[in-house]
């Protein structure tokens, strides 16, 4: 006959690791004591960028319109985060003593004022926390080539409000067929027609989806719009 009281201390020894890893995820699949990053080329008139947290290099390299999935880092830890044009040892533009709090998600953007000015990088921390019933709507406004602020015109709700350069707003949307948000500058550059910019509608976006949009100028200073999904 087997004994029992041999065997109950084993599988409590076993069981009692996966109680303590299980009781460490928190907040969307985080591990205790970390946050997420991700990295974006906004500049159009950049090349390619490389992205360093302490002098090592995250994910590959970064071409203008796209970005980074988001990575794993401690949290509550401090980083100075550098980046540099590919094939060069030399930093096109850094920040240092940044900290990302345990839990948080956040965005790098590598982006500049005017064509003529120096790079920047600015970071934003993003709200990932999905709504059923409604879409989590974030805009921001980096088009340095922009002569003009962006328009955006939400015809289902008839309200309008426009972004200046550098300017986020973010407000959540219950998506229905009658879901049409827009976009255009407020004063047209003399192109005819104006390259047209794709609008928000249910073809686009969902309920319980979180999306950023970001607004963008081409190198002739023609609006352009990306949409990008957190989840």
């Amino acid at each position: 006959m087997k004994n029992t009281n041999f065997l109950f201390p084993k599988i409590l020894l076993l069981f009692v690791p996966v109680l303590m890893i299980c009781s460490c995820i928190k907040n969307n699949n985080f591990i205790l004591g970390d946050a997420k990053i991700r990295f974006f080329q906004t500049a159009v008139s950049d090349t390619s960028q490389n992205f360093y947290l302490n002098g090592i290099q995250i994910g590959n390299t970064v071409a203008y319109g796209t970005n980074t999935s988001y990575v794993v880092i401690p949290g509550d830890s401090t980083f100075k985060i550098t980046t540099r044009n590919i094939n060069t040892a030399v930093d096109a533009s850094s920040l240092v003593g940044q900290q990302f709090k345990i839990g948080m998600n956040y965005s790098v953007y590598y982006n500049k004022k005017t064509s003529t000015a120096p790079a920047i990088l600015t970071v934003y921390a993003d709200d990932v926390k999905p709504d059923l019933d409604s879409a989590k709507l974030t805009f921001i406004n980096l088009g340095y080539t922009l002569a003009s602020s962006v328009l955006v015109i939400d015809s289902a709700k008839l309200t309008n409000f426009t972004m200046g350069l550098g300017e986020v707003k973010s407000f959540k949307v219950k998506v229905s067929k009658d879901t049409r948000i827009a976009f255009k500058l407020v004063t047209p550059t003399a192109t005819n027609p104006p390259p047209a910019v794709t609008r928000l509608d249910t073809l686009s976006i969902s309920n319980g989806k979180v999306y950023t949009i970001l607004f963008d100028g081409s190198k002739t200073g023609e609006l352009q719009k990306r949409l990008i999904s957190a989840n």
